[in-house]
């Protein structure tokens, strides 16, 4: 009876190991994002005396909107200033899921609440390596070089 004994125990143990690494991948990420909420906040302070765009969300409206977009009206719900980080372009998804065929900018850009992300929420960004941190903080260096040296 000892042989299955053995093997629970070697049992519990890769299941033990399995469930640490779990949790050590979760804190890792946990501080990444907070590391990168940081370096955002950081950004927006020493871009605010700089010349920024706006970005106007919009929800459908029914009956009075101050905006149209393939002939439905749209309303104003939020308004921010925002920073381009990165200049790029995508193509959407439709209501299907499937890409459209027209290519558009998509930028990703850098809001004054501290958040940042593509303009199009669904498009699908993935970091480029499994250091984040260091390529939000190297995109927002350049951002700010960039914003300095035009003065705007």
């Amino acid at each position: 009876m000892g042989g299955l004994d053995d093997e629970i125990r070697a049992a519990r143990a890769r299941a033990d190991s399995f469930a640490n690494a779990d949790q050590r991948q979760a804190e890792r990420e946990q501080k990444e994002a907070a590391e990168v909420q940081r370096l955002l906040a950081e950004a927006v302070e020493r871009l605010r005396p700089y010349g920024s765009e706006v970005l106007i969300q919009v929800k459908p409206a029914l009956f009075r909107g101050g905006y149209t977009a393939n002939g439905q009206r749209l309303r104003e719900v939020a308004r921010q200033r925002c920073w381009k980080l990165v200049s790029g372009s995508g193509r959407r998804r439709d209501g299907d899921g499937e890409l459209e065929d027209d290519w558009m900018e998509s930028p990703v850009l850098l809001l004054e609440d501290g958040t940042a992300g593509r303009f199009w929420l669904d498009n699908d960004v993935r970091p480029e390596n499994t250091d984040l941190p260091a390529q939000v903080k190297r995109r927002l260096g350049e951002a700010i070089v960039s914003y300095e040296r035009s003065g705007r």
